[in-house]
């Protein structure tokens, strides 16, 4: 089987990008990395090229972002099984060999996912994750599932190229979703599923890292989301659970035309906000406070 490629989005990684490249080519001729650097100003490009080996590239070109650089690379780089890493994560030793055996004895499947081991910004272990996302329906429901603890990891996920183009590549109209957006295009586009039960990657995590503005990276999610569930074939009732969730943050965030109102009083106009527990348990409140206070 042809091996795992994998791209590598980059600007100004020098500071962890050697031990990233060191962890791809430690797995030998089972991955082959294409480097898409978005003209770094620091030794980025030198380390690369130092690490590269024989059929490893490496492209340093301005870009409008990670997910133009990414589409960049795929557009380019071939495979028949791909994904992404990090210039900042690592690739755990044998996980190229168990995914590619793992697609190659699972011929229906598009796309598999594994665990995720949480390092810190020296490397050391601080946990470990598995997502659970089986279905459309899953992924949209951000609240029941996704911020759950079952997201899934990006760097844990790899799939075929071919779900790639039928999904129609990474939207750059996301700066933190973009990966989010396509899992959601991928379930759209009738991806079939699999989880692989074995680390794939460590995933450090430190201050300068882009995913830490988990607020911005959260409105984003939001924002998918509003976007996809109409088209989405999903039962009545988790979709009304999610509608109603989207419309009481939109209240919280001070975003939606009434968010001036008193809370008691929007929710008497938004019974739907019932099906939102955090908007119930809010109300709970509200009425207890109105009976001791006699309001």
């Amino acid at each position: 089987m042809p091996p795992l490629t994998l791209a590598v989005p980059v600007r100004n990684g020098a500071r962890y990008l050697p031990a990233t490249l060191e962890s791809l080519n430690a797995q030998g001729a089972e991955v082959r990395w294409w480097l898409q650097d978005g003209a770094s100003t620091d030794d980025t490009v030198a380390i690369a090229e130092k690490c590269a080996r024989p059929g490893d590239t490496v492209v340093s070109a301005p870009d409008s972002g990670q997910p133009d650089a990414l589409n960049r690379a795929f557009a380019r780089m071939g495979g028949e099984i791909v994904g992404f890493l990090n210039g900042d994560d690592l690739l755990a030793p044998g996980a190229a060999r168990q995914v590619l055996d793992f697609f190659a004895a699972n011929p229906d499947i598009d796309l598999v996912h594994g665990s995720v081991q949480w390092i810190d910004a020296e490397g050391k272990p601080e946990g470990t994750h598995t997502g659970r996302i089986t279905s459309l329906a899953e992924v949209l429901d951000i609240y029941g599932v996704w911020w759950a603890d079952r997201q899934w990891v990006q760097p844990e996920v790899f799939f075929r190229r071919a779900l790639w183009e039928k999904a129609g590549g990474f939207d750059t109209g996301y700066d933190l979703a973009f990966d989010y957006a396509f899992w959601v295009r991928c379930f759209l586009a009738g991806a079939r599923v699999a989880h692989l039960p074995a680390v794939l990657c460590h995933f450090r995590r430190h201050a300068a890292q882009k995913s830490a503005a988990s607020e911005r990276a959260a409105d984003e999610i939001r924002a998918v989301v509003r976007r996809y569930l109409p088209g989405a074939e999903i039962a009545a009732p988790g979709r009304w659970s999610i509608e109603a969730q989207l419309c009481y943050d939109l209240y919280q965030a001070g975003r939606s035309p009434r968010s001036g109102g008193h809370f008691f009083t929007e929710f008497l106009r938004h019974p739907h906000w019932l099906l939102s527990p955090w908007a119930r348990e809010r109300a709970a409140a509200a009425v207890v406070r109105r009976m001791t206070n006699g309001e």
